[in-house]
């Protein structure tokens, strides 16, 4: 059964596709080899791992098989006593860590993603917004929905700010997934946004 967490980061990542496809951001984007890892508590193996991969939907299904694996041999141990028992609960739960792990990960390649579609929309926004009448009602409707789209943004990055500062992973994972849902807010009111521009006929500009 998946976790709520895991659902809620899927859904960010199926609305960020699905965002990508309709605006030009798809074409732009480019992974960065050299993105950097914000968890302190990565091993150096796990870090050059996780700064290898593209898509967080690979991290957050190896955690949800760790976590099926774990559960699987949590169930077997009820059935053990003695040392062979522990050993199995042992091995659950470093299972479940492991699963935690890769689920940071993934939230902080997101994050990353997010990041530069974020960016380039609005700077593609603004670049063509000065092509057009700024007291028509549809454009100023469009400039707040950019404005709500960075309050967002900004009120992400500040729980993501937040999220390390947390002592347990499972207060970590909350509050990244928290950040995760403005982030996605903040994209969708863009695009929407300059959806509304696009009604809109650009302000003709006489010429001599």
């Amino acid at each position: 059964m998946k976790t709520n967490s895991f659902i809620l980061t899927l859904l960010a990542l199926i609305i960020h596709v699905m965002v990508s496809g309709q605006t030009p951001v798809n074409q732009a984007f480019q992974h960065d080899k050299n993105f950097v890892l914000g968890y302190a508590n990565y091993t150096e193996l796990e870090r050059r791992e996780f700064s290898m991969v593209d898509d967080p939907s690979v991290l957050l299904i190896q955690s949800e098989e760790l976590v099926g694996r774990a559960l699987k041999i949590k169930k077997e141990a009820t059935l053990k006593r003695g040392e062979e028992q522990k050993r199995l609960m042992d091995t659950s739960i470093e299972l479940i860590k492991q699963a935690n792990t890769k689920k940071l990960a993934a939230s902080e390649l997101l994050a990353y993603n997010n990041r530069l579609e974020f960016k380039l929309l609005k700077s593609s926004f603004m670049n063509i917004l000065g092509d057009y009448d700024q007291s028509d009602s549809t454009i100023i409707q469009s400039k707040s929905l950019l404005l709500s789209a960075v309050r967002s943004y900004r009120f992400a990055t500040e729980l993501r700010e937040e999220a390390y500062a947390q002592k347990s992973v499972a207060s970590i994972l909350a509050n990244l997934h928290n950040a995760e849902e403005r982030e996605t807010i903040a994209i969708i009111n863009i695009v929407q946004a300059m959806k509304m521009v696009e009604k809109v006929a650009p302000q003709v500009v006489a010429t001599r």
